[in-house]
């Protein structure tokens, strides 16, 4: 079977599309699969026919409908091949997105649907009725992170670290994080939040510099190499996710799978993954965060208790080969193979 994967993105910042789609690429190359994988940013429509001319793959599947759906549209009709939309979150989440033309008409034309978790793929048959029957559940999988070789960050030895990992975008809140540990480090000097992401919304990354700027108690590492990623995680006390909305956030699934404690936004995407005060801790305010970062913060045991009940979790229901087998199981359906 050849399987080309179109992904919205290919460089710098790091996003979770690019995470998602070199990992199912390198496991459904395990399953025998032969795959290529194009990127929007990277080639034009024309040299994407090019390549796929050459490649002849028998289905393409692209990563985000309305940044990838519309040229998977072109190219599948080019080919005459059937193509698969998986939805990433902002295509769902975000109702410009959502209800552009493009996104319209690349999944309502799509062989199936795929969503990460059961109440996205509810919410997506609610504001598009006729996809009922082709939408499918495929959860992401996950990676351990490789182990660092060098990395060593100056933290003082008795700091208690909350680790933000996100990009500079007003959906993932940092802001939030920022002005609420700021107000817990007043009467905990030791509190230090760190920050690692590129740059996505200038504006909005300004303001989040001034914010920095003015802040001891805040670290902003900028774009932190994925391959770099692990010792800050492993540093960090607590692993933040502090987002709008999201769909199946890789930077929590990667903490959990390192064992680290998590607290992430009361919002249905990390519902997917995190079982309030087993796996990790959700919450619904600032009262609500500010009492549950001083909590875990006074209670060591508890957050190893948490961190290893959040590994295992990640290890037995979210491994990438199952994610792959998955995606083939659909394929071969599709392809009546």
């Amino acid at each position: 079977m050849r399987i080309a994967l179109i992904s919205p993105y290919s460089r710098s910042p790091m996003r979770g599309n690019i995470v998602t789609v070199r990992r199912i690429s390198r496991f459904l190359k395990q399953e025998g699969v032969v795959t290529v994988t194009l990127a929007v940013d990277d080639l034009s429509v024309t040299e994407m026919k090019e390549q796929l001319a050459e490649f002849k793959p028998d289905l393409i599947h692209c990563f985000h409908a309305h940044y990838s759906g519309s040229i998977t549209r072109q190219l599948a009709e080019y080919l005459n091949i059937p193509y698969v939309v998986t939805i990433t979150g902002s295509d769902l989440h975000n109702s410009s997105l959502r209800n552009h033309p493009d996104t319209v008409n690349a999944i309502e034309t799509a062989q199936a649907i795929v969503c990460f978790h059961q109440n996205d793929a509810e919410r997506l048959t609610e504001f598009f009725p006729t996809l009922r029957g082709k939408v499918s559940v495929v959860p992401q999988g996950v990676e351990s992170l490789p182990m660092g070789e060098g990395d060593c960050y100056d933290f003082v030895s008795e700091a208690f670290v909350l680790f933000l990992p996100a990009a500079l975008r007003p959906v993932k809140r940092v802001d939030f994080a920022i002005r609420s540990l700021s107000k817990l480090a007043l009467s905990d000097k030791k509190l230090q939040l760190v920050i690692a992401g590129g740059v996505i919304d200038s504006d909005y990354a300004e303001s989040i510099r001034k914010m920095v700027s003015n802040n001891l108690c805040v670290t902003w590492f900028g774009e932190v190499p994925h391959e770099r990623m692990r010792s800050l995680y492993e540093r960090a006390d607590l692993v933040l996710n502090c987002s709008q909305s999201e769909s199946m956030p890789n930077s929590l699934m990667e903490a959990m799978a390192l064992g680290r404690p998590v607290l992430a936004a009361n919002i249905s995407g990390n519902r997917s993954l995190v079982q309030n005060g087993i796996t990790g801790w959700l919450y619904d305010s600032e009262a609500d965060f500010l009492r549950l970062v001083a909590h875990i913060r006074g209670d060591a045991t508890v957050r190893e208790e948490v961190g290893r009940n959040a590994k295992k979790c990640i290890m037995e229901y979210f491994p990438p080969s199952l994610e792959a087998k998955r995606y083939l199981a659909l394929y071969r359906e599709l392809l009546r193979l």
